[in-house]
């Protein structure tokens, strides 16, 4: 699901603008998952998957692409409900970009993304580039670390996002999570699930 927005007010001191948004007690899935791990059984990984399923959905449905889709912008009430945030980057879905601008966190960026701005082409974010964060993000909520943590987060890793390396996987995982997390890293943008069957 999406975190709720009451409003919007205004900092009498320096004049900056602040959301007021609903309160996650549980910070960030990074932070969750940094800090309480080890409570998170399978049920609790399943259900913080199914809202940020639900979540994404509801952005797919209105037509948008949310373009910066990680662990940093998935926020938790409590150690199964999660929210999607941050959507400065949102956008409809166009395939007339003029962007030659990539966005987001490298280990969440989809392979596409990064071959289109190798070429100088415009960078078109998709629902499916979407999808794909949403693959990574599980790999996340499986192993309780970030992905690609032993990598330095710089070419090195973009040549091996490129060369379809993908997060290994260091634990029992369910084979129908498995299946479904590399159809959502699946190189081919067109191969990966919507987020209705998510």
């Amino acid at each position: 699901s999406s975190i709720k927005i009451y409003g919007i007010t205004k900092d009498p001191q320096n004049n900056d603008y602040m959301i007021v948004m609903q309160y996650a007690k549980q910070g960030s899935l990074r932070k969750l998952l940094d800090s309480r791990f080890h409570e998170l059984n399978w049920n609790c990984k399943i259900n913080i998957l199914y809202y940020m399923a639900k979540g994404l959905y509801a952005i797919h449905h209105a037509k948008l692409v949310h373009k910066d889709f990680h662990s940093g912008n998935i926020v938790n009430e409590n150690l199964f409900f999660s929210y999607i945030t941050d959507f400065g980057l949102c956008k409809p879905i166009s395939p007339n970009t003029n962007s030659k601008q990539l966005f987001g966190v490298l280990p969440y960026v989809a392979p596409e993304l990064l071959r289109t701005s190798d070429n100088g082409d415009n960078i078109v974010y998709t629902q499916e580039s979407d999808i794909y964060s949403f693959g990574i993000i599980m790999s996340e909520i499986f192993n309780g670390y970030p992905p690609y943590y032993n990598i330095p987060h710089d070419i090195s890793l973009k040549l091996k996002i490129l060369e379809d390396q993908k997060p290994k996987i260091e634990c029992e995982v369910p084979q129908l999570l498995l299946d479904l997390m590399y159809k959502c890293l699946d190189d081919e943008p067109k191969n990966r699930p919507c987020a209705k069957k998510l």
